[in-house]
Parts: structure tokens; C-alpha cells; sequence
């Protein structure tokens, strides 16, 4: 855990997965939380700490300079599906410009944006297009104003905080076992994730802004692993049997969406970190999705 007593944090997005776990990481660091969601109120934190949340809308009269900067606020891929294309990335730069005018007005310690795996898909793709938009426009002012930037692109995670639990598979998986019924997985091919601990991605992140360092763009990673055999590994974890209901197999292409491990690693060893297993990573996504009241 870092030390960051009285280092002021902004954090924009606070409402979500990587938002929600960058406010715990910065409240047990000592740091000075600014947060920032979709709307007013307070968000709670694990040892039952309450956070005020400011509106978005609220950043462009702050002033808090030398912060770093956490910024997670994003239209997601469901809005994306939900909303006219040009309303969807016009709505996600309005985002970015409020969030870079701040830094602009302030300056920073440190920025830190997490992008997508998403931005390896072909068009149409108006999510990976308005992150790989993120990336240019952040790399940029990190550049302009001399201010570390740190972006990874984010494949999938583990951990607290996990939200959008009808979504996420390892969520599916754990609440099938949880609720002792068979562990339905829908698709008739092979299905490949490499998880990451969302709190080892915060960590890299913010050892590298305070290390001073600006490293090219890269890849979240974990271990590949195939969807049954993460059933299987849940099951074992939970203690629970296994009951996997899938439909007949066929010859789909594989669904591979692991990123590159190269640089995550080499980051996480040149910062003594060293990333949590599958195992353990189920095992906190677990205790949140069991002991959470939010």
C-alpha cells in the first residue's frame, strides 16, 4: 500500500468498478479523496467510511493543484449499444474535456486513464474508438504539461467492487455456485479471459505516476484461462460441486481476449508488486459479492 498522507486524489468515475476500488485504495493510503460521479452522494467505503461524491459537472470549479488525477468516469458499452452513435461519442468527449481542462487549470502529480482491450476490435466499435481517443488526448497533455501518464488497457478483471453482476462471467459463475444451482455458460465454443486483480491494476498504475514515469500504452493481463475451467476453479474456491450447463459444442472460433503480458509484467516486477493468482482473485471477488451491502 502506498503512503499518501494528505496527497489530495482525484477521482472521476467513482461510482464504478476500477472508481469504487481506487477510492479504497486512496482512503487507506491517508491521501485527500476528491471524488467525482454521474450524480450527488456519498459513496461508502468497506470499513463503512462515507465519501462525498460530487457531479462531474462540479470539477470545472476546483481548484486543487498537483493532485493525481484517477480518472475512470466513461460511458461504458452498454450505453454504447443504447444511445445514437454521435450522442455516444459526443458524450464521451464532453467527458475527457472537462476532465483535461482541469488539468490544464490545475496541473497534476500524475494522471492515470484506464483504456480497453476493446480498442483491438474492428469496426463498427464506438467504445474502443472513443478510448483509443482517451489514449491520444491524455498521452498528449501528459506530454504538453510534463505530468506522468500512466493508460492500460484494461481486459478483464477481478476483485471488490465488481459490479454489472448479470454481466461479467466470473460474477455469473460465483453467483450460480453461491446459490447452489448449476453454472450456466452459454457459449457453444471456446471461450478464453485472463484475469487481472483490480487493485494490482490500480497499484502499477499509481507506482508508476509516483515513480515520475510515463511508460508507452499497454495491456492488463492474467493467466488465459478457458470459461469451464474457471467454473471448475470457482467451484473449487467456493467449495462447492460443479454443475455446468452449456449448450452442445460446435466449431466457433475461439473467443480470445487476454492481453499482452510483456509489459504488465515488467512493470509489475520493476515496482516489487507481484500479481495476485486466479485463485486468489476469485477468492476477494467472492468475499465482496458475500459480504457487500452496496
Amino acid at each position: 500500500m502506498f503512503e499518501l498522507s494528505g496527497v489530495p486524489i482525484v477521482v472521476t468515475g467513482a461510482g464504478g468498478w476500477l472508481g469504487q476500488a481506487a477510492l479504497e485504495i486512496a482512503h487507506k493510503s491517508g491521501a485527500a479523496i476528491h471524488a467525482f460521479g454521474s450524480s450527488a452522494r456519498e459513496q461508502r467505503l468497506l470499513d463503512g467510511t462515507t465519501i462525498p461524491v460530487l457531479p462531474l459537472s462540479a470539477l470545472g470549479k476546483q481548484v486543487l493543484p498537483g493532485a493525481l488525477v484517477l480518472h475512470m468516469a466513461f460511458l461504458t458499452r452498454e450505453h454504447a449499444a443504447r444511445m445514437d452513435e454521435a450522442d455516444y461519442i459526443a458524450a464521451n468527449r464532453m467527458i475527457s474535456e472537462s476532465v483535461a481542462s482541469f488539468i490544464k487549470r490545475n496541473g497534476a502529480r500524475g494522471i492515470f486513464v484506464p483504456s480497453s482491450g476493446a480498442v483491438y476490435a474492428p469496426p463498427p466499435n464506438p467504445y474502443g474508438a472513443c478510448k483509443l481517443e482517451d489514449e491520444t488526448r491524455f498521452t498528449a497533455l501528459g506530454e504538453a504539461l510534463s505530468i506522468p501518464t500512466v493508460i492500460i488497457r484494461v481486459f478483464n478483471i477481478a476483485g471488490p467492487f465488481i459490479n454489472k453482476q448479470n454481466s461479467y462471467v466470473l460474477a455469473c459463475i460465483l453467483r450460480d455456485l453461491l446459490a447452489n444451482r448449476p453454472v450456466t455458460l452459454r457459449a457453444a465454443h471456446p471461450v478464453w479471459r485472463g484475469y487481472a486483480h483490480v487493485n494490482d491494476v490500480l497499484s502499477i498504475a499509481m507506482g508508476l505516476l509516483l515513480a515520475g514515469r510515463s511508460p508507452p500504452v499497454f495491456d492488463s493481463w492474467g493467466e488465459p484461462v478457458e470459461v469451464s475451467d474457471l467454473a471448475a476453479l470457482a467451484a473449487k474456491v467456493v467449495e462447492k460441486e460443479l454443475v455446468i450447463q452449456r449448450p452442445e459444442w460446435r466449431d466457433g472460433a475461439p473467443d480470445y481476449y487476454v492481453g499482452d503480458e510483456k509489459a504488465y509484467l515488467s512493470h509489475s516486477t520493476s515496482l516489487n508488486l507481484a500479481p495476485s493468482g486466479l485463485e486468489q482473485q476469485i477468492r476477494d471477488t467472492m468475499t465482496y459479492l458475500t459480504t457487500s451491502t452496496t
